[in-house]
């Protein structure tokens, strides 16, 4: 089993991330391996989950990504959850979800 967590906390790196995950989805599925892929967004990217944003996070939910969005980071830039795309799920620190991900063995990506 192949689980994998990307972690993206800058704005700048949206494009990458993005395309990194759907590489990784396309080789799961032409190599038949199975696994959990999760996008933690914390730091400043968490202003791109907002719902009037041009990252559609949908397109990756679609693909069975589990996104999670860091309310700390949302606290801190006073962003409301009901301001966030509904497809994503909050954790209350993205360090610690990133920390628990990785002990359960997951694989971790930064672009």
């Amino acid at each position: 089993m192949l689980n994998t967590i990307f972690h993206i906390d800058e704005n700048s790196k949206w494009d990458m991330v993005n395309s990194n995950i759907y590489h990784l989805v396309e080789w799961m599925k032409f190599n038949h391996e199975n696994g959990i892929i999760e996008l933690v967004i914390n730091g400043d990217a968490v202003e791109m989950a907002k719902k009037d944003s041009s990252v559609i996070l949908k397109k990756l939910t679609e693909l069975d990504v589990q996104v999670m969005i860091c309310e700390n980071s949302l606290n801190q830039r006073n962003i409301l959850l009901n301001e966030i795309q509904d497809q994503v799920k909050s954790v209350s620190s993205g360090v610690v979800e990133l920390s628990l991900q990785q002990r359960a063995g997951f694989s971790y990506i930064k672009p």
